[in-house]
C-alpha cells in the first residue's frame, strides 16, 4: 500500500518468507494492490475498512489460519482512523496467539484511551526508532510499563538500482530540462516533511527540483507547494511526479545530485526515506535534532531544523557527490532485519513452551 509502513510491512514478509522455517501470512486490506510475486507469503485482502464492523472477518482469519503468533504493525495510513488496529492485539491474545506489536510512530494525549486496549495486552514491543521512549510522549510512558521492548533497525523500501553510463545521461536529461543540478525530494508532501523549504534552499538558475510524491491530503499545504512550483522563478523548473512505482524511484535517486529532506521535526533511523537515498548512492541532505555535520560513510549532510542558509551552503558544497561502495549498506538489510525477527519470535515461543 502507499504507505512508509506498508512498504515496512511488505519488504519484512518477504524476507520473513524467504525462510523456509517460516510461514507468513498478512491480513490486508481489500483494496491493496495485487503483487506480481508475494515472496511465498500467503495474502488476505479481506479488511473493507478497519472499523470495528471488520472484527468478524479479521477473528476469522486469525483463529482459523495456523498461526503461533500475530506480529501487528501500526500505526499505518491504510488504517486511517480505524477503530480495529487498537482491539487487535486483544483479539488476537483471546484467540490464544501470541502477540508481538511493532510501533512506528508516537502517540498523544488523546490517543491514551485506545492505547490502553494495546498496552495492556501480554506482547512484545519491536521500535524502529532507538529512541522511542523519549519521543513518546512524558504522560503516556505508563504504556511501556514492564514490556519487553527491542529495537531493530529500519532499511529501505526502494530497491537498488544500478544504471549504465547511458542510462544515467539520458534519464538526467530527461529530468533536468536544461537546468544544471538535479535536486529531488520522494515521499509523502506534509507541513511536517518542510517541502517549501525546497524553494528557498535550491538556486532556480540552475536547480531543476523534482518531488517524487503525493500531496498530501491538507488542501492548503497543497495549494502553497503548486503555487511555489507554478510561479516565478520556479515556474517550469518543477516537476510533481505523483507516486512512482519503487524501481522508477530508485533510478531516480541514482541520478540525483542531491537528495534534500528537510524535515521539521529532524530524521532518524527509522526513515526509510534516507535509507533509500543512500542505497543508491545519492548525497542526502537533511536535519537532526542529534547529528550535526557530513557523514562520509553514508554520503549525508545533517544540518540544523529550519537553518536555511546552513542548507544552501551543504548543497553548494556536496551537490553531485556520490558515495563509495560500503559492505555495511550495499547488502541485503531486509534479511538481517528479517533474521532479528526471527530470533525474536522463536524466544517468544520458547517461552511460551
Amino acid at each position: 500500500m502507499r504507505c512508509g509502513v506498508g512498504d515496512y510491512c511488505w519488504n519484512l514478509a518477504q524476507a520473513l518468507a524467504a525462510n523456509p522455517k517460516i510461514k507468513v501470512g498478512i491480513l490486508t486490506s481489500v483494496d491493496s494492490a495485487k503483487p506480481d510475486n508475494t515472496g511465498g507469503a500467503e495474502i488476505f485482502p479481506v479488511i473493507k475498512k478497519w472499523g470495528f464492523s471488520e472484527l468478524i472477518a479479521a477473528m476469522k482469519i486469525i483463529r482459523n489460519w495456523p498461526a503461533d503468533i500475530v506480529h501487528i504493525q501500526s500505526p499505518t495510513q491504510g488504517y486511517k482512523n480505524g477503530f480495529l488496529p487498537w482491539i487487535l492485539p486483544m483479539t488476537s491474545f483471546l484467540l490464544g496467539k501470541k502477540v508481538i506489536e511493532t510501533w512506528h510512530e508516537g502517540y498523544s494525549r488523546r490517543n491514551a484511551p485506545q492505547l490502553l486496549l494495546k498496552s495492556i495486552v501480554p506482547s512484545r514491543l519491536v521500535f524502529v526508532r532507538p529512541d522511542y521512549k523519549e519521543t513518546l510522549h512524558p504522560l503516556l510512558r505508563w504504556a511501556l510499563w514492564k514490556k519487553s521492548t527491542i529495537f531493530i533497525q529500519n532499511a529501505s523500501s526502494i530497491p537498488q538500482v544500478n544504471l549504465n553510463a547511458e542510462e544515467i545521461k539520458t534519464l538526467k536529461s530527461k529530468y533536468l530540462k536544461g537546468q544544471k543540478r538535479l535536486i529531488v525530494f520522494f515521499g509523502f508532501v506534509y507541513p511536517h516533511k518542510g517541502v517549501e523549504f525546497l524553494f528557498e534552499i535550491a538556486d532556480p538558475h540552475v536547480d531543476q527540483i523534482v518531488i517524487a510524491g503525493q500531496l498530501g491530503a491538507e488542501e492548503d499545504y497543497q495549494r502553497k507547494i503548486i503555487k511555489y512550483a507554478w510561479t516565478a522563478p520556479w515556474a517550469g523548473k518543477v516537476t510533481i511526479t505523483g507516486f512512482l512505482p519503487g524501481s522508477d524511484v530508485g533510478a531516480l535517486l541514482a541520478v540525483a545530485d542531491a537528495v534534500v529532506f528537510p524535515f521539521r521535526n529532524g530524521a532518524g533511523a527509522w526513515n526509510t526515506s534516507i535509507h533509500g537515498a543512500v542505497l543508491n548512492g545519492a548525497f542526502v541532505m537533511t536535519t537532526s535534532l542529534t547529528q550535526h555535520g557530513y557523514d562520509n560513510k553514508r554520503n549525508i549532510y545533517f544540518t540544523k531544523i529550519n537553518d536555511i542558509q546552513e542548507m544552501k551552503s551543504a548543497l553548494t558544497t556536496y551537490a553531485g557527490k556520490r558515495r563509495g561502495y560500503n559492505v555495511d549498506i550495499d547488502n541485503d538489510q531486509w534479511q538481517q532485519i528479517a533474521k532479528q525477527h526471527y530470533l525474536l519470535y522463536e524466544k517468544v515461543l520458547a517461552e511460551s513452551r
